[in-house]
């Protein structure tokens, strides 16, 4: 099984993730709005989490609720180089694997 990792800023998703996938590996949460000058340390925790995660090999799914500058910027942070992590979108209710797509795919 997959390590979960939960990423949520300003609303709670934990409790749907328990209920849909079981017990996350590792939680970032902060269910409240949170300010921009608050993103680096936000950002340098759900890094930590999800390096840690990646340690042994494991496929890692991230699921993802807040800022979209922020989530972005997570994005820059783990790049498009690592093959184990996967990240769901919550749709018609349940998560589903986001289907990879490569830089060579976008300019073809």
């Amino acid at each position: 099984m997959a390590k979960i990792i939960v990423i949520e800023i300003g609303k709670s998703i934990v409790g749907a993730v328990i209920r849909h996938l079981g017990k996350p590996y590792a939680v970032v949460s902060y269910p409240r709005e949170v300010h921009m000058n608050e993103f680096k340390k936000i950002l340098k925790e759900a890094y930590e989490k999800i390096t840690d995660a990646c340690s042994d090999n494991d496929e890692v799914w991230i699921i993802l609720s807040g800022p979209l500058a922020l989530v972005f910027q997570l994005g820059q942070l783990i790049g498009l180089d690592n093959k184990n992590i996967k990240v769901l979108q919550y749709y018609n209710g349940e998560y589903h694997i986001v289907p990879d797509v490569s830089k060579d795919e976008l300019v073809k």
